[in-house]
């Protein structure tokens, strides 16, 4: 009854409340207004290769270090001659966990706007948030698949693993871990991906270092055609859960939220 009877004093107040008039005051805002108007439909829309290249000045050369130095270290690990590396099961282990270390690379550039705090001004750019996030996909990846064919030259040029155990070992954890992370970052809101990702990648890393016995898996003669369909699937999972964070997802209210 008295939310009524508010509700009614203050219709009765705002319609007895008079109504400033100024001429000259109203056709200097529709003037501004008419400004602004012009200036917004003549204003050249940047394309997305060109905010792409803007996004590598500005974010790229870091991500492309980290990385350059990540394969610094794994070449100079590969180069160790000693007698463990010249075992085929211990250079598939390391291969497995490197493939692995390779995504975790991206977490936290992907973290790094919900650590500073910067999703409001990314939700309130020109791009959308799910833009931003694949302009950042793109050179993560683009810097990932140097490393995967970095590592991969070093393994078969100084070691004496076989090309396709190589191609192997360093695929199918990397692709596992990447689809784990896409289902995690349109699913889960900022940190829980974050810690998520981290947990997953770190459980792959550890079971690729305790079950040795499942090593010989790699290098057992299955066809070709076996070892593809395995990639294929797993590619084709990762070019599910990143459609599915572009189309489908929450993903920009997840990071305001």
């Amino acid at each position: 009854m008295k939310k009524k009877l508010l509700e009614g004093q203050l219709k009765q107040i705002l319609q007895e409340s008079p109504v400033p008039s100024n001429e000259t005051l109203l056709a200097s805002t529709l003037l501004l207004a008419e400004k602004e108007l012009s200036k917004k439909q003549s204003r050249k829309r940047i394309s997305f290769p060109r905010f792409l290249q803007k996004q590598i000045i500005y974010i790229g050369w870091k991500i492309w270090s980290i990385q350059g130095l990540f394969l610094l270290a794994a070449v100079s690990i590969l180069s160790d001659f000693s007698d463990y590396m010249k075992n085929p099961r211990h250079l598939a282990r390391l291969l497995l966990c490197l493939s692995v270390a390779v995504c975790m690379t991206a977490l936290p550039m992907l973290y790094r706007c919900a650590r500073y705090r910067m999703q409001e001004i990314e939700a309130a750019a020109r791009f959308s948030s799910v833009k931003l996030l694949l302009a950042r996909l793109i050179v993560i990846g683009t810097g990932d698949l140097c490393l995967l064919t970095g590592i991969f030259l070093t393994t078969i040029i100084k070691t004496a693993l076989p090309a396709d155990s190589a191609i192997l070992c360093l695929c199918v954890p990397f692709l596992s871990a990447c689809g784990g992370c896409l289902f995690m970052l349109g699913h889960l809101p900022p940190g829980q991906f974050f810690r998520g990702s981290l947990l997953f990648c770190s459980l792959l890393i550890l079971l690729s270092s305790v079950l040795t016995e499942q090593y010989a898996f790699f290098f057992q003669p299955l066809p070709l055609a076996a070892w593809m369909a395995i990639c294929a699937l797993l590619l084709i999972f990762c070019a599910g859960q990143l459609r599915y964070v572009m189309h489908a997802s929450s993903y920009t209210e997840t990071q305001i939220a």
